[in-house]
């Protein structure tokens, strides 16, 4: 078969998608993965949910002194704030500043405008279509990691 480059145009297209993200990020002196932290907690919290350090490392997978040092970061910009838990000295809840938030709904219309942007490329059917590939993709890439 023949190298059609796909994955090439994949991070292509991922690249030019991420630039207008790197300057939010940059915006506020984040990094994608504190940004990513702060869309957990603030998802999390919108159902109910207290979040504690621990919730933080299984989502994102790192290392408890990584966490610990990025929440602090987080913390110091105003960005979030940790609180005890009733009952339980050890466990600090992490809770989403006004200002957290703030960036937290930044990021929802910057990923709006870039779902519209790709809605807006494709039909219907082709946007199912696309779904259903990426999709099967994902699934792959999830097998590979398996194998390696």
């Amino acid at each position: 078969m023949e190298n059609k480059r796909l994955f090439g145009k994949i991070c292509s297209l991922h690249r030019r998608m991420s630039r207008e993200n790197i300057k939010l990020f940059s915006d506020y002196g984040i990094t994608p993965i504190q940004m990513q932290t702060l869309v957990f907690v603030h998802l999390n919290s919108e159902n109910g949910k207290l979040i504690c350090q621990k919730d933080i490392e299984n989502h994102i997978t790192l290392r408890a002194s990584s966490v610990s040092t990025m929440l602090r970061t987080l913390e110091k910009s105003g960005l979030i704030e940790r609180s005890f838990a009733d009952g339980d000295a050890r466990t600090k809840i992490v809770s989403l500043t006004e200002k957290g938030m703030g960036v937290c709904f930044k990021n929802k219309l910057l990923m709006e405008k870039c779902d519209a942007l790709v809605q807006n490329a494709l039909t219907e059917a082709e946007q199912a279509e696309f779904e259903k590939l990426l999709n099967k993709i994902l699934t792959a890439t999830e097998d590979y990691k398996k194998d390696v």
